[in-house]
């Protein structure tokens, strides 16, 4: 869960940005392509240390442990993946070449709230909580996200009067 949903909230920010900022469509694929790699990378190798250093400390506590502990690597690939997946959502609406701007921002942004609320909805269903509460949850929060990096955008355009 937490892989897609830092993929989904991190890209869909990063493109809320790039449209505040007026950036081209082509560009924002770019960006955000590139943040999903960066993203991947940096949060399986981040997953593969984390891991790794709790498999050490089980086994210095109790090396009999050894044979039921979780693999750093399966760890840092499953997050990999969910960052992947979670990262491509936002940015899939963009890469369709008959959407225009104005459908692939719509679609950026419906397709990560449904994404997200989803996520909230399945975290509450694990953790028998309520789960209308917990899917508004994570989108209001992600809102938040994505509407800063908007007027980030927007101000670093207003600011700086970037034109691509």
């Amino acid at each position: 869960m937490f892989g897609v949903e830092d993929g989904a909230v991190q890209n869909m920010a990063l493109i809320a940005g790039m449209v505040g900022a007026g950036l081209a469509s082509s560009v924002i694929v770019l960006a955000g392509s590139i943040n999903a790699i960066a993203g991947v990378l940096a949060m399986s190798m981040g997953t593969y240390l984390s891991s790794e250093a709790e498999r050490d400390a089980l086994l210095a506590d109790d090396p009999t442990t050894g044979g039921g502990l979780r693999s750093p690597i399966r760890d840092a690939f499953v997050m990999a993946a969910a960052y992947a997946v979670g990262a491509l959502v936002p940015l899939f609406p963009f890469t369709l070449p008959f959407v225009g701007r104005g459908v692939a921002i719509t679609g950026a942004v419906a397709l990560a709230a449904l994404t997200l609320f989803a996520l909230g909805v399945l975290k509450a269903n694990v953790s028998r909580q309520p789960r209308l509460r917990s899917g508004v949850q994570l989108l209001v929060l992600a809102s938040i996200a994505g509407l800063t990096g908007y007027l980030l955008g927007a101000a670093a355009q207003a600011i700086f009067g970037i034109e691509v």
